[in-house]
């Protein structure tokens, strides 16, 4: 015997409210919409990466002709090249590592917040320390006349010695306990 059960699923219905509630822009979404377009923005998506994976393929290909192209000798030298200067962006990076440490050692020597290192760290070692003399000079002054401006103003008067005012009580009797 066969069963026959049917089964309904519940229909999302939109429920679209009075007139002010569209008014006031609400505005609602059944699923089928959300997933429309989250189909949408998904295919945006994958075209993007589709036509950069092409582009990637298409530079690929061309430089291997490119390459094919060439002598031994053409490839050795271009290959040499492309090493050396893969070297020395490394040693760079090596020397401003250095220098970054080197140079965070003297702004605390010369007591110097360590967060300034980046306005002062160079490849150049002479550079590097010229410009923490200058930031040395700069954040000394600086720190030297804010102080001063903090401490400006009128110092408070004396009246301990001014007998002349007559604004002040005089305490002329004895205080019983």
């Amino acid at each position: 015997m066969k069963d026959t059960k049917e089964t309904t699923q519940p229909v999302n219905t939109a429920d679209t409210g009075t007139n002010e509630d569209n008014k006031a822009g609400t505005k609602t979404f059944t699923q089928a919409d959300m997933d429309n377009l989250a189909g949408k923005i998904r295919g945006e998506e994958k075209a993007k990466n589709d036509q950069a994976i092409k582009d990637a393929v298409a530079l690929a290909i061309a430089e291997e002709r490119r390459q094919a192209k060439l002598t031994e000798e053409e490839r050795e030298k271009e290959a040499k090249s492309k090493r050396e200067a893969e070297l020395k962006e490394r040693e760079e990076n090596i020397t401003l590592r250095e220098n970054r440490v080197k140079a965070q050692e003297l702004l605390v020597k010369k007591n110097i917040p360590i967060e300034l290192v980046d306005f002062v760290v160079d490849l150049d070692a002479t550079k590097m320390e010229d410009k923490i003399d200058t930031l040395a000079k700069t954040y000394s002054k600086s720190v030297e006349t804010g102080v001063t401006d903090k401490l400006k103003g009128n110092p408070p008067k004396d009246f301990s010695n001014d007998n002349s005012s007559g604004d002040k009580p005089k305490y002329t009797g004895t205080v019983a306990f």
